[in-house]
Parts: structure tokens; C-alpha cells; sequence
């Protein structure tokens, strides 16, 4: 069963967006999460030589084609859609291809509270 991603918001797309997950689909959505843990761990490591800025800056590329990369073929964008996506931030990219492997995986997301995430006062 397709689910319909509304993209309005972040890309000006009025119309729902439908996607069928496929196992291309999924496998894709697999391999986006595991390339943002990748460079949350590696951000975590904080090394500070110069080959390992170098790779940390590498991978930071990477994952923002990549992540480009996955919003637009999910979506199966135009060239003139997939422009709006470099009028976005990186971090509302990141957003958004969090909330496309969401809707895909059937995942309901919801906001954590200052408690949860060890901030409670």
C-alpha cells in the first residue's frame, strides 16, 4: 500500500507526493538512516587531526548528496522540484528525508520531552 508524503511545507509542493514501498524504497531508506549514524558517530569521536577533519569533512559531503540524493529519487522529483532542496538548510534536509523514511516505514513520530532526553529542570 503507497503512502502519500505531504511536502508542502518544506518544498512548496501542494499536492501529497505518492510513494510505493517498494523494497528499493526500503532499501534506500535503510541505507539513508545508516549513513546519518555513520556521521553521528564520527562527530561523536571528535579526532583532531588533520586527516581526520579531512575524513569527517568527506563524509559530512557525502552525506548531504546522499541525503539530497534520497529526497529526491523518493519522491521522484522534477529537476525544478529537487532545486528547492538547495534553498533549504541541511538540517531541514535531514528533516526531511527523517520524515519521508518515517511515513515509508510506518513509523509515528512525536516530539521528545525535556525529561526524555535528560534535560527535565
Amino acid at each position: 500500500m503507497s503512502v502519500k508524503i505531504n511536502v508542502a511545507k518544506e518544498l512548496g509542493i501542494k499536492k501529497a507526493i505518492e510513494v510505493e514501498p517498494t523494497n528499493k524504497v526500503i532499501r534506500d531508506t535503510w541505507k539513508i538512516q545508516k549513513t546519518q549514524v555513520k556521521m553521528k558517530i564520527k562527530q561523536a569521536s571528535r579526532a583532531d587531526s588533520e586527516d581526520a577533519i579531512e575524513e569527517m569533512l568527506d563524509l559530512m559531503l557525502a552525506t548531504q548528496d546522499e541525503t539530497i540524493s534520497y529526497v529526491t529519487d523518493t519522491l521522484r522529483l522534477t529537476s525544478a522540484q529537487a532545486k528547492r532542496i538547495d534553498d533549504i538548510t541541511f538540517n531541514e534536509t535531514v528533516d526531511l528525508a527523517n520524515k519521508i523514511s518515517a511515513e515509508i516505514l510506518g513509523i509515528k513520530t512525536v516530539e521528545a520531552t525535556e525529561e526524555e532526553v535528560g534535560l527535565e529542570a
